[in-house]
């Protein structure tokens, strides 16, 4: 036992029964409205530097709730006798459909707690209503606008506007689903392309109407003509069963209570400071969880966000040098008995991919190391799941696309249309191959296809590894293709659908901790080793010597037009 830690423990539990007894003097918080927005992150976000307090990032944008903050809000409300229940407001809510699903799952443990949840939607699209239709009432005004639209993805094709500006791409993909660079190839989706996206679609669809039919208690056709109806006033989602009641937010209060007693209504701001605290003994907890992050694009080097998102890549970039310190940091913590490895990308470099792999699997040989997949975990983000030990993903998790794109853009042609004369000299057969002023040779184009097909083999090999099966078996799934995670899991590819807690109940079952036994979850951050260049010129050329750097290698990519919009 930690001396210190007992010390400080015991410190802060006699400050806590002080402000406790306090808190039993003020009115309770009968009812917090909480309020879902933004794009829910599935962990707390660092603590902010000295000079970030008072220089704050420009494009940083605002603070994100996390869902880790989510769940420590619902399970203090639930431990707390004086509070009845919960108003989840629907706001400007913008998370991927696994987020949703996570957050789904944390407000249903809530209410198995026996306390009250009651969502209020002014306005909602088909991703808010589907998160209000876990409580047990929903209310509305009359007025209300629920854009209940189904999901939908949309592409844009480059090809005619390049064959127009003179640039030629010059793409090789294994296979045919694997669609990363399709958009710059095609003047349209292939076949292939429209199968794999309607397959994502229809499965994200039915996961929304199973769900909200299971909780309205709603013939599922039902729920499917209200989607399809798409635009839905609060009376007529009152008559289509969608809500429970009409009433503008100001009128809650009696409807919870009583005419006589209107319910206490208080914002989360306001009613945390009237909320008892659990008395806390980190002094005795020997066993933590440790979670290692992946998020963004795969790169070599480190990890970085840069000011303005960058093709096929985003804004996020993270760095297996990065990774694989944080890895090494949690095999290294005496505490950490297990590790969660949080999964949120849609790949990246072939071998930053391969780096970050060989760490899960090294450290799970010594700490069992368990994969939770978030939103996106596909292309180079599945490739780096194969290290672990189990695979834990949202049955609404963008998963898979095991295979490989590389290439280049030529734009000599429009350099000569603008009158600008390029040469160049080299040594060596190959020495312009990844020139953008020239074309593939057909030695390079072998060369190309070779190393990126080797690539391809060691990819299908980490997962038939992982997946325990023979290569030959796993090949037909992959070829680029994209699942749902609950395809996924019919197909072998994920171990458990769950969320984030799932895969934590995973990891102390591996390292051989009760289920039932209370251990802190502790997130494991490395320290940036490089800066983002200063001046808006430096950011820029990184930006896009990042992107060219992965487009040059066999990358592993997932298209964006993969990425399914839930209304």
């Amino acid at each position: 036992m930690n001396v210190i830690l007992l010390a400080v423990d015991l410190l802060v539990n006699a400050l806590r029964a002080a402000r406790n007894l306090i808190v039993l003097l003020l009115p309770p918080a009968e009812f917090v409205a909480l309020t879902a927005a933004g794009v829910l992150p599935e962990r707390r976000p660092p603590p902010a530097g000295f000079l970030r307090r008072f220089l704050p990032d420009p494009f940083a944008g605002p603070a994100q709730e996390s869902l880790e903050e989510w769940r420590d809000r619902l399970r203090l409300l639930a431990g707390d006798p004086r509070v009845r229940g919960v108003v989840l407001k629907i706001g400007d809510l913008r998370a991927g459909a696994a987020a949703v699903e996570s957050l789904r799952a944390a407000l249903e443990q809530f209410r198995a707690s026996g306390k009250r949840l009651v969502a209020y939607a002014a306005t909602a699209d088909l991703r808010g209503y589907w998160l209000a239709s876990v409580a047990e009432r929903i209310v509305a005004p009359a007025g209300a606008e629920l854009a209940l639209h189904g999901p939908r993805t949309e592409a844009t094709f480059l090809r005619p506007a390049l064959d127009r500006a003179g640039i030629l791409p010059q793409f090789h993909h294994i296979a045919e689903y694997k669609t990363a660079a399709h958009r710059f190839l095609y003047p349209r989706m292939t076949e292939p392309q429209r199968e794999m996206t309607q397959a994502l679609v229809d499965g994200l669809y039915e996961e929304v109407v199973a769900a909200v039919a299971r909780s309205r208690n709603l013939p599922p056709d039902q729920v499917r003509a209200a989607v399809d109806e798409g635009l839905l006033t609060g009376d007529a989602a009152l008559a289509r069963g969608l809500v429970d009641d009409l009433a503008f937010e100001d009128e809650l209060p009696p409807r919870l209570g009583g005419p006589a007693r209107p319910a206490r209504i208080l914002p989360w701001a306001q009613a945390r400071a009237r909320l008892r605290l659990p008395y806390r003994w980190r002094g005795r907890q020997q066993q933590a969880i440790g979670v290692v992050q992946l998020e963004g694009g795969i790169v070599p080097g480190e990890s970085r966000d840069l000011p303005l998102p960058i093709p096929l890549l985003g804004r996020r970039l993270a760095g297996h040098e990065t990774v694989a310190r944080a890895f090494r940091a949690a095999e290294r913590h005496p505490r950490i008995k297990a590790v969660v490895f949080h999964v949120d990308s849609g790949g990246g470099s072939a071998i930053a991919s391969e780096m970050i792999w060989r760490e899960a699997a090294r450290v799970h040989a010594r700490k069992p190391v368990v994969v939770y997949m978030g939103n996106v975990a596909g292309s180079g983000g599945y490739y780096v799941a194969c290290g672990a030990g189990a695979i834990v993903a949202n049955a609404t998790t963008i998963t898979g696309s095991i295979g490989v794109v590389s290439g280049k853009f030529n734009v000599a042609d429009l350099f000569a249309r603008l009158g600008l004369v390029r040469e160049i000299v080299g040594r060596g057969a190959t020495a312009a191959m990844f020139s953008s002023f020239t074309d593939f040779s057909e030695r390079e184009w072998a060369a190309l296809r070779g190393w990126m097909e080797e690539v391809y083999a060691r990819f299908i090999s980490r997962v038939a590894s992982a997946r325990r099966r023979e290569a030959q078996a796993v090949e037909p799934l992959a070829r680029g293709r994209v699942y749902t995670g609950r395809q996924a899991h019919a197909l072998g590819l994920v171990d458990t659908l769950g969320d984030f807690e799932t895969a934590v109940a995973k990891a102390k079952a591996l390292a051989g901790i009760p289920a039932e036994a209370e251990v802190p979850v502790i997130t494991i951050r490395p320290p940036k080793a490089l800066p983002v260049p200063t001046g808006s010129a430096a950011q820029a050329l990184e930006a896009l010597q990042r992107a060219l750097e992965v487009l040059r290698e066999p990358a592993l990519l997932l298209t964006p037009v993969d990425a399914v919009a839930a209304g």
